[in-house]
């Protein structure tokens, strides 16, 4: 539902940049600059998807959302609010509708814990860290 019209306004975004920026460099260039355009804005809306979907699927407890995370997110919530009640097209659909000061906060500590297990995991394997030993990053800790 709101990932498919994101997706919608990225493409239609791509394609109308991609036109604008055909005309200003030849006549008949605008064509070609559309089609650029669109799949830049086909490609950023499954990187959207994407960063949509391991978000949701996270999990956070209420003592992880009063971390740093929690506390970043509760500013992009207040800020996020704020662009819904000016109407910011995309940016403000991109935040929802709902108590955005409370979404922040949870999305923050979400992006918390995903940050956390990538570095664990890049650490572990630098390191030279066997997989399934004390501290994997698997176990998200």
């Amino acid at each position: 539902m709101i990932k498919k019209q994101i997706k919608r306004e990225l493409e239609s975004l791509g394609e109308r940049v991609g036109d604008r920026l055909g005309q200003t460099l030849s006549k008949d260039a605008d064509k070609k600059g559309a089609q650029v355009g669109k799949k830049v804005g086909v490609a950023l809306g499954k990187q959207v998807e994407r960063l949509h979907d391991a978000i949701s699927e996270e999990t956070v407890t209420k003592e992880e959302q009063i971390g740093i995370g929690g506390k970043i997110g509760t500013g992009v919530g207040i800020i996020g609010k704020r662009l819904v009640e000016k109407r910011h097209g995309l940016l403000g659909k991109l935040m929802g509708s709902g108590d955005l000061v409370s979404e922040g906060r949870t999305l923050g500590a979400k992006a918390e814990k995903i940050v956390k297990r990538g570095v664990k995991a890049g650490i572990n394997r630098i390191s030279g860290a066997k997989p399934g030993s004390k501290g994997d990053a698997e176990k998200g800790g």
